[in-house]
């Protein structure tokens, strides 16, 4: 990352102002030495790290220039216990730039935490979403309107967004599928169902030449207001609409090989599905295609109940 050209302050600024115990003008002080420009996200992120590292210090009584081991290991311990593995590497990455930029100014050459390493991030582990229970649960106590969202999220895989911004123009229920953000879904036969229940509820007896927006939410809020109030009365604790679909990928590695599954979540790489298969326990990778009729034995086990339409031949 880019850093600015600069001196830096001078070492006897910097000891003053940490006798002062004048925090904010320590970081002030050393802020231009830290990774990133000016006012970017970089450069806000390291100083928000530092601020937070130097407050630790002074409520636990550690001294900042003259740091020790067990000082470095201190500090991993408490981040872990308050934050994510992955907030936890940032804040511990950010207090290694201080120190390196303490250094180059001559204030301390001591850096115990480049021995420190962040937990293991393991994405899976952190991957929220709803059991086949659960989702059995909800659709038992959701209207037309309730049933369709859930559907669209735990079957179809769409984004909050893309359901927010779903038009009846993009329902081809008599192919059996729909066409969002560039991707063609293909739909099971519940969320098929749900959508021309709702889309009859509404008045479009003819979805084939229905037009508009599928549902009448203007905002995120409102589409979380309506799964928070049916996990209310499912008595199913609330997820962010994320888990919706992370229960839809689950599925889908029931079904269908990686890369399909991959492309009907709409995903950009390989990468981003690794996460649910380690989270739905597949112990190796499929091999070549589904032939048209073929039943397979396993299936993920957080699988909804029924099949998409049309799976086995995709």
């Amino acid at each position: 990352m880019s850093q600015e050209a600069s001196p830096g302050p001078d070492a006897r600024v910097l000891r003053r102002l940490l006798e002062r115990e004048d925090l904010d003008g320590f970081v002030d002080a050393v802020a231009p030495l830290l990774p990133g420009q000016a006012g970017d996200r970089t450069r806000q992120n390291n100083v928000s790290g530092v601020r937070i590292y130097l407050k630790w210090c002074a409520a636990q009584g550690h001294p900042v220039l003259h740091p020790s081991d067990a000082q470095a290991a201190a500090y991993r311990s408490w981040l872990e216990a308050h934050h994510a593995p992955a907030t936890s590497k940032n804040r511990l990455s950010q207090v290694r730039h201080l120190y390196d930029a303490l250094g180059r100014c001559g204030v301390t050459q001591e850096q115990p935490f480049r021995g420190v390493r962040g937990p293991v991030n393991r994405p899976e582990e952190h991957r929220d979403h709803y059991s086949a229970a659960e989702l059995t649960r909800l659709l038992t106590h959701a209207n037309t309107e309730e049933r369709a969202l859930v559907l669209l999220g735990a079957h179809g895989g769409l984004t909050g967004p893309e359901v927010l911004e779903l038009r009846f123009e993009a329902l081809r229920l008599w192919q059996g599928d729909l066409e969002v953000g560039g991707r063609v879904i293909p739909g099971s036969a519940e969320l098929l169902e749900a959508l021309a229940r709702w889309g009859h509820q509404r008045g479009h007896t003819a979805l084939f030449s229905a037009q508009g927006p599928v549902f009448d939410l203007a905002s995120a809020f409102l589409l979380r207001q309506r799964i928070f109030r049916l996990c209310r009365r499912a008595n199913v604790p609330y997820r962010a609409w994320q888990a919706l679909r992370n229960a839809a990928g689950l599925r889908l590695l029931g079904l269908v090989e990686r890369e399909e599954a991959q492309a009907q979540l709409g995903l950009a790489g390989s990468e981003s599905l690794r996460p649910l298969v380690k989270l739905s326990g597949q112990p190796q990778r499929r091999r070549g295609p589904k032939r048209r009729g073929e039943h397979r034995e396993e299936e993920g086990p957080q699988a909804a109940p029924g099949h998409p339409r049309g799976a086995e031949g995709q």
